[in-house]
């Protein structure tokens, strides 16, 4: 089947360069400006790796919440969820499993040493405060070291500009859902800033399918970003986040507890001085930090008369990356870095169940790097990068990584070859390592080598966008629990492979339509079986119309396909399905808009991961305002 598909896609190769080649054009579109491909802003269609960028009028839409709604509807990403409203969210690109990428915020990996798969949880990540995110699909260890295997989302804080400005919102929705949030932003002199204050509270759905009563959230966040131009060539920003978040948790799949309470407390945040030495040379040098607090009560209940559980678990990071650009021709630029890293983390859990007993006391790892890259204009049209990057961790040694990347615009007219190949290597976290239940110290890093090919067309006096992009990764030494003992052990190596493809196409200047569908092939080799909740088919459409100058309304769908449940585990296959939203607003005055959205329309019942439900259909409406 996989080849099959192959050659269909060698099929659109063929067709879509053969029709370029016949299509004059004075200009290419370079799309937006990206910094997370190459740490250097850079056009979209100068960097071979496939790059999505989400805009502030995107994330601003009446469509839009949560951002990992929003990373939903990007090619080759996929979305794990334990239920709605705070249940525990992981995102994943092209079938690669949790923790293989990297998160940032505003340039701070943000992930928790103590979580299960050193990963992020996106369950209480809104869009309030943020002005774009940054997508890079396939390895990129070469620049961002361990955890970047898979790709790179980074989320960036909206940046103050102009008078000051106040924006204020209020929504409302079904099972007694209110968020409502405040900010200011603007620039004054040498200096620009940027705050918001947002909460949501909800009674919320059954987060077991079988469960009987609603498992309410709440989650309270703090975002700022300020600048000071310290002199005409050097300034200072800094930036922070925090969150807040108590969410009621169920036990597990069909697994109803009516009294289970998880708090979270994250922080994150970074100071960094940025300087130009002169028209050749500029350095930034930062300092990040992040740290997470759980706390997961369980009390005994009318369904478990007998159980008293109690868990903490407690991780930091902090960082520091002294970067330097240099430019010693138009044509090229050389990025050179250091860094050195620490993290941190503990955990404690009682309770009348033996494995609720352990303690793990304070641990840390450290790691330093240096990495290397060279871009180059080699033509007009042909623009390149290749980089490596050394890893010094103080258990796993030296680790070298590399990457190779090309984007190629063929002459009159508008297509793009792009090509990339890295490796990556992801090191165990301190919970794998060194939880008193479940750790091993005998782990050994997770590995990767991926590649990936694609072609881009616009058409259609650029108002059709075609694109098709092939990718292929191989891991070594997977991370996953002993179906039996529980911990953590190298238990695999897998593949996995396929495409991915995209479109959109204005057909009038108030009408949109686009669309986009990947195909991902994994399998475990030692096993022979695909990797859990990883669907092999997937994706998304919509059709916006801005119907008056005053308002606009969006039609979106997203079709998740089957996918194993856990296949170490059970031979549960998860059920596809098929989800419908609808969004609107409408500008009441210049500085007051009211926005409403349907989720769910058909009020489907599905299932996200086995056990957990899924979103019933939900109504919200709302107000935004700009004074």
């Amino acid at each position: 089947m996989l080849k099959k598909n192959f050659y269909i896609l060698l099929g659109l190769f063929v067709l879509v360069i053969s029709n370029a080649l016949n299509v004059f054009a004075l200009d290419y579109d370079l799309g937006n400006v990206i910094v997370s491909a190459t740490k250097t802003p850079s056009y979209q269609n100068e960097v071979g790796a496939s790059t999505t960028v989400i805009s502030s009028e995107e994330l601003s839409g009446a469509a839009n919440k949560s951002v990992y709604e929003i990373l939903k509807q990007v090619p080759g990403v996929s979305v794990d969820s334990l239920g709605s409203f705070g249940g525990a969210v992981s995102i994943n690109i092209r079938g690669a499993k949790r923790g293989q990428t990297l998160v940032m915020i505003d340039g701070v990996e943000v992930y928790d040493p103590m979580a299960v798969s050193k990963d992020f949880d996106f369950a209480h990540l809104t869009s309030a405060n943020i002005e774009r995110i940054e997508v890079v699909r396939g390895p990129q260890s070469t620049l961002y070291g361990s955890d970047a295997m898979a790709g790179v989302i980074n989320i960036i804080t909206k940046k103050g500009q102009g008078p000051a400005k106040i924006q204020s919102m209020v929504e409302i929705g079904s099972h007694n859902t209110f968020m409502e949030s405040i900010g200011i932003s603007g620039s004054e002199g040498k200096i620009d800033f940027s705050a918001a204050i947002s909460r949501i509270d909800s009674d919320g759905i059954s987060k077991a399918r079988d469960g009987q009563d609603n498992d309410g959230y709440s989650n309270n966040t703090f975002s700022t970003r300020m600048g000071l131009a310290v002199s005409e060539n050097s300034k200072l920003s800094a930036n922070i986040r925090y969150i807040d978040a108590q969410v009621d948790v169920d036990d597990g799949a069909y697994e109803d507890d009516p009294n289970r309470v998880t708090e979270s407390v994250q922080f994150s945040g970074s100071l960094d001085l940025s300087q130009q030495i002169n028209e050749n040379w500029d350095h930034v040098l930062t300092f990040s930090g992040v740290s997470f607090d759980r706390n997961d009560s369980d009390p005994a209940d009318s369904i478990d008369t007998t159980e008293n559980e109690y868990s903490r678990f407690r991780g930091d990071r902090k960082k520091i990356e002294w970067q330097h650009n240099l430019s010693l021709a138009q044509w090229d630029t050389e990025t050179i870095g250091y860094e050195y890293e620490q993290e941190r983390g503990a955990s404690y859990a009682t309770g009348t169940n033996w494995w609720s007993n352990n303690q793990s006391d304070r641990r840390s790892l450290e790691n330093r790097a240096f990495y290397f890259q060279n871009q180059a204009e080699l033509a007009d049209d042909l623009f390149t990068s290749a980089g490596f990057r050394v890893d010094s961790h103080d258990i796993f040694g030296s680790e070298w990584t590399y990457k190779l990347s090309s984007s190629y615009l063929i002459p009159d007219s508008k297509t793009r070859l792009k090509i990339n190949y890295g490796t990556g290597f992801r090191a165990p976290n301190i919970y794998q390592l060194y939880d008193g239940s479940y750790g091993n110290t005998n782990l050994q890093p997770e590995k990767n080598r991926g590649f990936d090919l694609g072609v881009e067309h616009r058409c259609v006096d650029d108002k059709l966008f075609l694109s098709t992009t092939f990718f292929y990764d191989k891991y070594k030494n997977l991370i996953d629990s002993d179906p039996i003992t529980w911990a953590y052990v190298n238990i695999k190596n897998g593949k996995a492979r396929g495409y991915e493809l995209e479109s959109s196409f204005d057909v009038l200047e108030t009408l949109k339509l686009g669309a986009n569908y990947t195909y991902t092939k994994t399998r475990d080799s030692d096993t022979a079986k695909e990797f859990g909740r990883r669907a092999k088919n997937q994706a998304n459409s919509f059709i916006e119309w801005d119907y008056s100058a005053k308002g606009d309304i969006r039609l979106s769908a997203q079709y998740v396909g089957s996918r194993m449940d856990s296949p170490a585990y059970n031979d549960y296959k998860n059920k596809k399905y098929f989800i419908t939203n609808i969004a609107s607003e409408y500008q009441l005055k210049d500085d007051v808009q009211l926005f409403g959205r349907i989720e769910n329309v058909f009020d489907i019942a599905y299932e996200p991961i086995r056990g957990y439900n899924g979103m019933d259909r939900v109504i919200y409406l709302g107000v935004k305002g700009v004074f």
